[in-house]
């Protein structure tokens, strides 16, 4: 009875569980709100590879907002890497972004936003 109670406490919590948590291969970096046109996030390093940036489904207008991806470099002029029109509760995708790392063997990747209004970005790697 014991192997019966324990093996349904197993599935019960692997239900409650999103398989995209295991399954998603993305590392979560940090998160923030941009408040207006203009507003740059921190730096969130990448290893390169695939990048993503998400917009919190509560913040923000429903349409799709302009968030542009921008490499810092600080001995010369920020690299733009690309724009994505990301709505709530979807993602942009930056692919093959290795060639940004140097000589850290890191790219140091930061958001700009490109709309009035508020949004709120997760960044993975």
């Amino acid at each position: 009875m014991k192997k019966l109670i324990m093996s349904v406490v197993a599935l019960v919590a692997a239900l409650l569980v999103p398989s995209s948590t295991f399954a998603s291969g993305w590392d979560y970096l940090g998160e923030e709100t941009l408040y207006s046109n203009g507003a740059e996030s921190h730096v969130y390093d990448s290893t390169g590879g695939d990048y993503k940036i998400c917009r919190d489904p509560y913040v923000g207008p429903a349409g799709k907002l302009k968030v542009e991806l921008w490499e810092y470099d600080p001995d010369s002029y920020n690299d733009y890497v690309g724009t994505r029109y990301i709505e709530r509760g979807k993602c942009g995708y930056f692919w093959g972004i290795s060639k940004f790392v140097d000589g850290g063997n890191e790219a140091e990747f930061f958001a700009k936003s490109r709309t009035d209004s508020d949004m709120h970005l997760i960044f993975f790697d």
